[in-house]
């Protein structure tokens, strides 16, 4: 039995444990269905396991990592497993999970006793005890909270390329900010300096191509295999394509077919004016 298997059986098994997890820690095992339906763009496994009061859900994904999805088209892995997850909803309530590992002690400690204090208020007086009740029921540890915030922080900088949803209907992808992107161009740089066979950079002179577009990274990443790196990056320039890009929706209509990716290719291809001839096609 795994980990996650144990802390989700535990809390089937426990309606009282369940009812804390759900209120005050907004992991609520009775409301596990989010508000669309969703699939990773990499095909993995993908089980809802929670959802949380502001209509937000968490899933359970391959290896034991847990991704939260909010209601508003935001996604990102939270944790690197379930037990992971529930000492960071635990451990920082509230608007605690939004302060950083960086931040410095007073204003780490002032930002979480802040949350704290607030849950209090709300909750009640048996907010400690009853924390302290739902971490020995689940074999879990009150961390400090920079320890849990470099967890959650490690954990949402490998969103990409492995962990990103997408609405399974429509193709598009749940948002990511910038920072936590996975780094196209470094990745396929540092990819071919090891290995001057690959495309992507000159070895002799260390020489870039001159292109510096999007595209041309994501095409780079898929020729020297990475397959998901490309996949993600030209879902995002789908995305963002506007009613001038033409050319550029052509262009990724090719590339998707080139990574066997027959439902974003076609969705490309939808978007495309009558006339426009997308190469290759």
């Amino acid at each position: 039995m795994t980990h996650s298997d144990r802390a989700l059986r535990i809390l089937h098994e426990r309606p009282d444990l369940a009812a804390l997890a759900a209120w005050p820690f907004s992991f609520d095992i009775g409301a596990a269905e989010h508000v669309e339906e969703v699939r990773l763009a990499s095909g993995g496994p993908l089980r809802p396991i929670a959802g949380e009061d502001s209509g937000g859900t968490y899933f359970l994904c391959a290896g034991g990592a847990v991704l939260h999805a909010d209601s508003e088209g935001w996604a990102g892995l939270l944790a690197e497993s379930l037990d992971d997850a529930l000492e960071i909803l635990i451990g920082l309530p509230g608007d605690a999970g939004c302060l950083s590992s960086e931040d410095d002690e007073a204003t780490l400690t002032a930002g979480v006793a802040e949350a704290e204090e607030e849950l209090r208020e709300n909750y009640g007086p048996e907010f400690d005890a009853d924390r302290a009740t739902l971490l020995s029921g689940l074999g879990l540890r009150l961390r400090p909270p920079r320890e849990l915030l470099a967890r959650m922080e490690r954990a949402a900088r490998r969103t990409e390329p492995d962990f990103v949803l997408l609405n399974a209907v429509e193709g598009c992808a749940y948002q990511l900010d910038e920072s936590l992107r996975a780094p196209v161009r470094e990745t396929v740089l540092a990819s071919a300096r090891a290995d001057p066979a690959l495309p992507g950079v000159d070895a002799s002179r260390h020489a870039t191509p001159t292109d510096d577009a999007p595209l041309t990274w994501a095409r780079l990443a898929r020729l020297q295999g990475h397959t998901e790196l490309a996949r993600v990056a030209l879902i995002r320039l789908l995305d963002g394509a506007g009613p001038r890009d033409d050319a550029l929706v052509a262009e990724l209509v090719g590339e998707f077919e080139a990574l066997g990716d027959t439902w974003q290719a076609a969705r490309a291809r939808r978007l495309l004016p009558r006339g426009v001839v997308v190469a290759g096609g």
